[in-house]
């Protein structure tokens, strides 16, 4: 247990990228969602109401994510592992598929690995957060030397 603040944050910041990095995730946003261009063929899911592609290549895709002061995510697949930026304090709420939740706290400037996982999360503070969540492509080659 002793990981599960961890383990909370990456699933949350996996949560987000997943959704965020996903062509149809749009469909189930809020109002002032920013369409998503075709580059995953992973199967829809919902997410957050604001994410963004900030930079993409053939080897990766970095998504600017932001929620809502109390916003909630569905319950969801992230079905890649990603790198999670944290560029807000954040204090968020991770609720897993057999009801267990976890509560952590994040610093602005915290990286954190978010391996694949199925999970719902909720931004438990008063002031929205951000994130970037850098999702390397499936198949991609590593940069030339």
């Amino acid at each position: 247990m002793k990981y599960a603040p961890a383990r909370t944050s990456i699933f949350i910041g996996c949560m987000l990228l997943a959704f965020a990095s996903e062509p149809s995730w749009a469909q189930h946003a809020g109002p002032g969602a920013h369409p998503m261009p075709q580059t995953s063929s992973a199967p829809p899911a919902a997410g957050p109401a604001d994410a963004k592609v900030e930079f993409e290549n053939e080897t990766i895709i970095v998504v600017r994510v932001r929620m809502a002061p109390h916003e909630k995510t569905p319950m969801h697949d992230i079905t890649s592992a990603r790198l999670v930026v944290w560029l807000t304090d954040a204090h968020l709420r991770d609720t897993h598929p057999d009801g267990s939740a976890n509560e952590t706290h994040r610093r602005a400037g915290t990286i954190d690995w978010v391996g694949v996982q199925r999970h719902a999360g909720e931004n438990l503070s008063h002031e929205p957060l951000e994130f970037l969540a850098i999702v390397p492509k499936a198949g991609a080659a590593a940069a030339p030397k």
